[in-house]
């Protein structure tokens, strides 16, 4: 795959590697990162394949694909019921890398690869029935793409047709059905792939070092870190290269590279450097849009990033310079592919054989897989480290979040960190918590010379690493696969009262409009005049990306809000007309309307996009919420109502919201504009309710 995408990148033909050109057996033949086909077992129309982390068994007579589970416990996790029994079937070609399997009727080829990948291609129409074996304690959804898992492992499911209408209900012993067209593929993927390196984890710490001034730190600055950590990452992306979105040319010269590279070698310290696949613009439509410097950055911002893969043959050939000519220890990754399964997998795996098994992989993936906490683990298994969880410091408090999507103990197992590079900051609370799931935290540079973060540091968090920790993380994972039967009713319980309609009496507080309510407005310098009452409704008039809104006092629990708005000619986007609730702690819950049309939520940091509807239509949007999770809804008149998002807030809704958000209010409920104002636009709201418990 590294030599496809390199001679494509080289002829000038950008493209993003397809599910369907991941079947080819040329590619990724051989095992890596440890994970292997062990061996291939045929007998009167059956074969069992066995992998590193799985069994899948294949059955003739039944129609059937069954997979289980070989790392953590061995268990059956799922099966793929194809609905008829199949002829044809016989092994056609196996490595340590992989098997491939071919059956005549239905006509499909099944690829298994050494990370317990299991990739079915159907070569005529064919419909699966994924029923699982295990009860999800949680799950993140992407489309047609999904992850189930509880303490032990879990498997996922991702469709080369991601819209494709799955069914998807976790909650059912069937929980997708798939009906594939010829020449579409289906993935399930068995967790965890490999096990996790509890001596690793122990031992490597991992050093933060970004700046605005420099990339490229002082052999003083080594040596202060050496007491803190074994590998520095270099992230400074502007201050490290020339055109970090172009190309990976050092800032300061290869001479000064190469200074940086022996001072971390001095201290016994190897050192990984920022790329990002995400950010890397050539060979896309943006290639114009990038930037070189700080200059102008309060208007300009970082530039927009590439999220499905096209350009991935230029970034291969660009950080293969990078490991030739200026030769690191390693790489770390700001961003990947967040819109395709199939180009996240492949740059995993290309990567991982760039960079050979003794290379450092970090990849920063708080975007993962679409909005939903769905992710790759299959990918994430060939990278060192993760990185999740920037900018969400709104559900630290959630500890599935933490648990499943940041640590990742038992789904891919690699070592999951916690990113602290913003708000909270490091707490001993939370490194408590994070390392009860099996979690890790960065060193961030400069806490060396602030005695606060440095005494948690150590206190709470390094001084935890001992083997002691494995045997805590353990028996808590046992504890709660104990109460993962309870969890799954108590949220199934949810689920159904979430489906029906809301037993709402009267509203706890009404917002009509008719005259302009009692709060405070909170409006951009850059808008005049924000605010007029038209024909019953409150217009707002301000640039698109600005913010101007009402706050209005709430003083009962909640459990719901709803609003009916129409956004005529604004032009924002997650500076959009919005309604918000926010908590004492900070907390907040958004529901509104984007320039594109598309509805969003941003629920505790987590923004998902929705549904659509035309400029001049007023639409009823509405958020509710029961003890853990919540449900937003459209509607057209205010009467019919459809769910076009569910979210989990971990207990975090279930406190008293102090204030009401009424206006362009931006995605994050702050009074900041964004970097360019936009043009002048209009939107209106009708009414707003809030309703109790």
């Amino acid at each position: 795959m590294l030599n496809l995408l390199l001679a494509s990148s080289l002829a000038g033909h950008p493209a993003a590697p397809t599910f369907q050109e991941l079947m080819d057996p040329a590619l990724f033949r051989q095992a890596m990162g440890g994970m292997r086909v062990e061996r291939v077992e045929a007998d009167a129309g059956r074969l069992r394949l066995v992998t590193t982390g799985a069994v899948v068994d294949v059955d003739s007579a039944r129609g059937e694909i069954r997979f289980a589970q070989r790392l953590v416990h061995a268990r059956p996790v799922a099966t793929l019921h194809l609905g008829r029994a199949l002829s044809g079937l016989r092994l056609v070609e196996q490595t340590d890398g992989l098997a491939l399997v071919r059956a005549d009727r239905p006509a499909f080829a099944l690829r298994l690869n050494g990370d317990s990948l299991c990739m079915l291609h159907a070569h005529e129409p064919l419909e699966v029935q994924v029923e699982r074996h295990l009860v999800p304690a949680w799950d993140g959804s992407y489309g047609a793409n999904h992850l189930l898992a509880d303490e032990w492992g879990g498997f996922g499911l991702y469709c080369s047709l991601r819209e494709l209408a799955d069914g998807y209900a976790p909650q059912n012993g069937i929980v997708a059905t798939y009906s594939l067209p010829a020449d579409q593929v289906l993935w399930l993927g068995v967790c965890p792939p490999k096990p996790y390196d509890w001596q690793r984890s122990l031992e490597d710490r991992v050093v933060w070092h970004w700046s605005m001034q420099t990339g490229y730190p002082s052999n003083a600055d080594f040596a202060a870190w050496r007491a803190h950590g074994n590998i520095v990452l270099l992230q400074s992306e502007v201050m490290l290269w020339k055109d970090w979105n172009l190309g990976f040319e050092p800032r300061l010269g290869p001479d000064e590279f190469a200074r940086v590279r022996a001072a971390a070698h001095a201290q016994g310290q190897r050192f990984i450097v920022y790329t990002s696949p995400y950010y890397f613009l050539r060979g896309t439509p943006i290639e114009g849009r990038a930037m070189n410097s700080f200059e102008h950055f309060e208007q300009t911002g970082f530039p927009p990033g590439w999220a499905t893969g096209e350009n991935m043959g230029f970034f291969l050939a660009a950080i293969t310079e990078v490991m030739r000519q200026l030769q690191p220890d390693g790489l770390y990754f700001d961003g990947q592919y967040t819109e395709n399964p199939a180009a996240l997998y492949a740059l995993a795996r290309a990567t991982r054989e760039l960079l050979g098994e003794e290379g450092i992989l970090e990849w920063h993936s708080t975007g993962a897989l679409g909005p939903g906490q769905c992710y790759l683990p299959q990918a994430d298994a060939y990278v060192d480290m993760v990185l999740r969880g920037e900018g969400q410091g709104g559900i630290y408090g959630d500890p599935d979040y933490l648990r499943y999507f940041v640590s990742g103990y038992n789904v891919h197992n690699s070592i999951g960190v916690l990113c602290l590079n913003g708000p909270p900051g490091i707490q001993a609370d939370l490194a408590e918590r994070l390392l009860q799931v099996n979690g890790r935290l960065h060193f961030l540079a400069g806490w060396e010379a602030d005695p606060r973060s440095l005494g948690i540091y150590q206190s709470a968090y390094a001084g935890r690493l001992t083997p002691a920790l494995r045997l805590e993380v353990d028996r808590a994972v046992e504890q709660r696969q104990a109460e993962v039967a309870a969890k799954a009713a108590a949220r199934a319980t949810e689920q159904a009262a979430l489906a029906a309609p809301p037993p709402w009496g009267p509203p706890i507080r009404v917002v009509d409009f008719a005259v302009l309510p009692t709060g405070r407005a909170v409006v951009s310098p850059a808008n005049d005049a924000a605010f007029n009452l038209v024909d019953g409704a409150l217009e707002i008039t301000a640039h698109a990306s600005t913010y101007a809104y009402l706050e209005l006092p709430l003083t009962e629990p909640a459990a719901g809000v709803m609003v009916k708005l129409r956004r005529d000619s604004d032009g924002g986007m997650s500076w959009g007309p919005a309604v918000a609730l926010r908590w004492t702690d900070g907390s907040l819950l958004r529901v509104g309307v984007r320039s594109d049309g598309q509805l969003q939520s941003d629920v505790l940091g987590s923004q998902a996009l929705f549904s659509a509807c035309e400029a001049d239509q007023w639409v009823w949007l509405r958020a509710r919420w029961l003890a853990r999770a919540g449900v937003v809804e459209r509607s057209l008149d205010g009467v019919t109502w459809q769910s076009v998002s569910h979210f989990e807030h971990g207990g975090k809704c279930a406190g008293q919201p102090v204030t009401l958000l009424v206006g362009k209010v931006p995605y994050n409920g702050q009074p900041v504009d964004h970097t360019v104002p936009g043009e002048v636009g209009r939107c209106r709201f009708g009414r707003v309710e809030v309703y109790g418990r």
